[in-house]
């Protein structure tokens, strides 16, 4: 389904549920006995037929049924007194004679429905060869990854954020994945992966776990940070074990002073399911010390009601609007929309993606606090990092000497 999370967002989580019963109702009602039909989470459903490859042109007729449920599932909903108007994303794989498991087979059809909603959603994509390299990239991606950890392939960088004065306040720790195979990995690509295998549990432990340990390092070496941002994925909240998992690491590396620089970014997508879980595992962890930060603030669906009720403290103006600030009036709007809410709550601001003494100057004059990006440096090694923090004191001393001259 297309943008379900705004229903759940806006109207709650109950009239969500019961959408979630009415589209389940329509598929079945439109499909026949010899369908299979499954939610398999979330807003995704699969429907398994073995009646289309009994025609000759099987793709052309699956995308016939395909069309036509789209039009059922475009008709409008009546929940509760509430007129609800849904689309949605299909993606469509003909099995054909092609040997694999059915986990493979559903895994095509999922990337062919992402590649829908890529084009624009309410449309429909059948799986083909452009898209099966992909997948063959894909899983190449997945089978190198289990190795990444091991061998010490992934390595962490760090932004460097700076207040209005332009001093450096704090860092973004991201991750880069230097492969002897792919060479240097974007973490759009295997992140992804990470998540849907499983796997950036363990790959986000070991990033906490590495960078608490650089945080404890820096601290003793002088360099001290007022933030230290780290992002968390949505896969790792719903493992139960990860707020035992970072009291853990809180234990072992921080002191109190310095678990209270640790902030974590989370995506508005954390908000979709269960809220109450992800409600009691970021209590748990603020408990420690460790604060929130909303990342790419605005470009999702998220509540005015998800910002009073969420222990988030910060929010992140998303680069995707920085970037078009003095092109665009509407995303300069949005922007300051964003500080003006941020003010609002109560909650501090961070822009990110900022490459331009113009672009620095809008957020300036807004009201911005923090700004990152790479019109005052790009993502550095730990070792970089530490020559750009004491380059910073060096100009922040002369700066006062010349001061009291």
């Amino acid at each position: 389904l297309d943008h379900f999370k705004t229903i759940n967002d806006t109207l709650g989580h109950n009239i969500g549920d019961k959408v979630l019963i009415e589209v389940a109702e329509r598929i079945r009602t439109f499909c026949s006995d010899t369908h299979t039909i499954a939610r398999l989470g979330g807003d995704e459903f699969t429907i398994v037929s073995g009646e289309f490859e009994k025609e000759v042109d099987c793709k052309k007729v699956a995308g016939s049924f395909a069309q036509k449920l789209l039009q059922i599932l475009k008709e409008p909903y009546l929940i509760e007194g509430h007129h609800l108007y849904l689309s949605a994303s299909i993606g469509i794989n003909s099995v054909g004679h092609k040997t694999a498991d059915a986990k493979h087979f559903i895994k095509e059809a999922d990337i062919a429905m992402y590649e829908a909603k890529a084009k624009g959603r309410d449309g429909i994509i059948i799986f083909n060869d452009a898209l099966a390299q992909r997948v063959e990239h894909y899983l190449e991606i997945e089978r190198r990854l289990y190795f990444s950890l091991e061998h010490r392939e992934i390595e962490l960088m760090y932004q460097p954020q700076l207040n209005a004065q332009q001093q450096l306040v704090g860092c973004e720790v991201l991750v880069r994945w230097n492969s002897p195979k792919f060479g240097l990995v974007s973490p759009s690509e295997f992140i992804h992966v990470a998540e849907k295998t499983g796997l950036i549990i363990e790959m986000g432990n070991y990033i906490i776990e590495e960078a608490f340990k650089t945080l404890k390092y820096w601290d003793t070496i002088g360099i001290h940070l007022e933030q230290f941002s780290i992002n968390i994925s949505v896969r790792q909240f719903f493992n139960s074990e990860f707020p035992d998992d970072i009291e853990h690491f809180v234990k072992t590396y921080l002191d109190s002073r310095l678990a209270k620089k640790v902030v974590f970014e989370v995506t508005e997508t954390i908000f979709i399911e269960d809220i109450q879980r992800i409600l009691d595992a970021m209590q748990r962890i603020k408990a420690f010390g460790i604060s929130f930060s909303m990342d790419d603030f605005g470009t999702g669906y998220s509540s005015l009601s998800s910002l009073r009720d969420m222990p988030i403290g910060e929010l992140k103006v998303d680069k995707s609007f920085v970037m078009r600030v003095g092109e665009h009036r509407s995303d300069e709007q949005m922007i300051t929309t964003i500080l003006t809410m941020a003010n609002v709550f109560n909650l501090k601001t961070v822009a990110e993606g900022v490459e331009s003494e113009a672009q620095f100057q809008f957020l300036l004059k807004n009201g911005c606090d923090i700004y990152q990006g790479f019109y005052f440096s790009k993502p550095l090694s730990k070792e970089d990092f530490e020559g750009y923090a004491r380059r910073g004191v060096e100009r922040k001393q002369l700066s006062s000497l010349m001061y009291e001259i």
